[in-house]
């Protein structure tokens, strides 16, 4: 349950005004109202030390690469793809084999917690459209489907879920007075941040990106901030 074993929020006011949110959505068993305030001082005290804008940019430059390879694979196949980017060595291999080296590949190492979270957050969010692959062609066919719109939506409010949880799952547990309490508040944290994004993202019908270069990544970035300017709304409630 959760990723923050270890870390700890950074200070400074906008961060204590996010915990005291955070208390108080426990507190209120996790109403609606609860979880949009604490995730909305969250993504401003995210902004307050640039952490938000090192993560859009770690999850634009990591699903413009996954964009582009499901380009690939619709157009030249799962096999020509992998020699396109310098994965033959994955060819011929089981298909959870090259599932891994695809996570590897599309992943931006862990030298930040921001890649961190992203890199959990797609292994998640693949480790969902994947897990019943059983085959090559399996494999292929599902990078043949990925919808590029609802790809980049889901991607981005993966990030949102594990970055929050990164920074409050340790508080959100040691509040509840068990295990279950604790698994049925995340799970409402999750819902919430889901269906909030769902009701408001707009969809662009997206065709002629170039995802190999700073027209993908830009666009991902924007997508990126404006997810975040959902929850702004939830600040202002009292």
């Amino acid at each position: 349950m959760g990723t923050s074993k270890g870390y700890l929020p950074p200070t400074g006011h906008l961060w204590t005004d996010t915990k005291r949110a955070v208390s108080s959505m426990v507190r209120n068993n996790s109403s609606s109202k609860a979880i949009g305030k604490a995730i909305s001082n969250f993504s401003k005290a995210n902004g307050s030390n640039n952490s938000r804008n090192k993560g859009n940019s770690v999850i634009a430059t990591s699903g413009s690469k996954i964009m582009n390879f499901g380009n690939l694979v619709r157009s030249i196949g799962l096999n020509n793809a992998l020699d396109q980017v310098g994965l033959s060595h994955l060819k011929g291999k089981e298909a959870h084999a090259v599932f891994e080296g695809l996570l590897d590949y599309f992943s931006e190492g862990t030298n930040s917690l921001q890649q961190s979270i992203a890199n959990q957050a797609m292994q998640e969010y693949m480790e969902e459209i994947m897990g019943s692959v059983r085959d090559e062609e399996e494999l292929e066919e599902v990078f043949v489907k990925l919808d590029t719109d609802v790809f980049i939506k889901d991607y981005i409010t993966k990030y949102i879920e594990v970055s929050f949880f990164t920074n409050f799952a340790e508080k959100i547990n040691s509040m509840c007075k068990d295990i279950g309490e604790a698994i049925r508040m995340q799970g409402r944290i999750r819902e919430f941040i889901r269906l909030e994004v769902s009701d408001s993202y707009k969809m662009d019908g997206l065709q002629n990106i170039d995802w190999r270069g700073i027209e993908g990544r830009t666009y991902i970035e924007n997508k990126c901030e404006e997810v975040w300017g959902i929850f702004d709304m939830w600040s202002d409630l009292e």
